[in-house]
């Protein structure tokens, strides 16, 4: 952790002296600093319906008193690389598995791939944002996983719910269990099988019932960093190779109980391309 934080600090303090920007996690929290020490909110602009759930409401906080700027740089910078680094390395295995799976659907993101990037185009941000085919797989993969069974959350307030007498007290905590309505055909359209066009926006797939990173302003914060991982791996291995099954791989992935590696391996070959 001490490496993390010399490293944080040692950009931070260059960013400083040097008015150099990156737009990186360091440049938005200074930013955040900033803004809430001078006080009034700006109106901001998001990507898609994520993004916008994601949003925190700081239109009523007038102002924040900031002690150690250090400390608030340092431990969301290191939260940030954490926990895009866990989240990038489970997502890739997921979705490695079910490329090997399911050839025919590997060959379609093959094809979207060379459409978009092509066979030794230079990756872009614009670029991975257009492989929306890609983008369906991995989610897809992610929500048949099942690597991620629940979710928990601390009440900040009492709260009842909706059309009951049930009142969640404050303080309390709250699990949900995510496997049932990933599995509920009101949520996707093919919801017992695997199919990436249950994330095809025209089946209106419920964003709720997807949680491998939770929705709302506490989702996982090293998401967006984990997609953009995943997909560039994914450009870098597919365009020029296949990925085949191995003759020990399981149908189904199972984890340790810790969570640290799945039972048995990713067993798999990559064949290089000649197309």
């Amino acid at each position: 952790m001490a490496f993390f934080k010399d490293i944080v600090l040692k950009t931070y303090k260059q960013r400083l002296e040097s008015g150099e920007r990156r737009n990186d996690i360091i440049d938005i929290i200074m930013d955040e600093i900033k803004r809430t020490r001078t006080g009034g909110a700006q109106k901001q602009e998001f990507e898609d319906e994520f993004e916008k759930g994601a949003a925190l409401d700081t239109t009523e906080i007038k102002e924040r008193n900031y002690t150690d700027e250090e400390s608030i740089l340092v431990a969301n910078a290191v939260l940030f690389f954490f926990a895009g680094f866990d989240t990038s390395a489970f997502g890739i295995g997921v979705v490695s598995h079910k490329l090997c799976l399911y050839p025919e659907l590997q060959e379609k993101i093959y094809e979207e791939i060379i459409d978009v990037v092509g066979i030794d185009g230079k990756i872009t941000p614009e670029k991975l944002g257009a492989l929306k085919y890609m983008d369906m797989f991995i989610s897809e993969a992610l929500r048949m996983s099942e690597m991620v069974p629940s979710t928990e959350r601390v009440c900040t307030k009492n709260y009842q719910i909706p059309g009951t007498n049930v009142v969640i007290p404050k303080g309390k905590v709250v699990t949900i269990y995510t496997e049932d309505f990933t599995q509920l055909e009101e949520n996707f359209i093919n919801a017992k099988e695997f199919d990436p066009e249950n994330f095809n926006p025209e089946n209106n797939p419920n964003k709720f019932a997807f949680q491998t990173f939770g929705q709302g302003p506490r989702n996982c914060i090293g998401m967006r960093y984990a997609l953009m991982v995943m997909k560039v791996a994914f450009i870098n291995i597919l365009r020029k190779h296949r990925m085949v099954r191995g003759s020990t791989m399981q149908d189904k992935l199972k984890m340790t109980t810790e969570m640290t590696h799945f039972i048995g391996g990713l067993p798999a070959t990559f064949v290089k391309r000649e197309d």
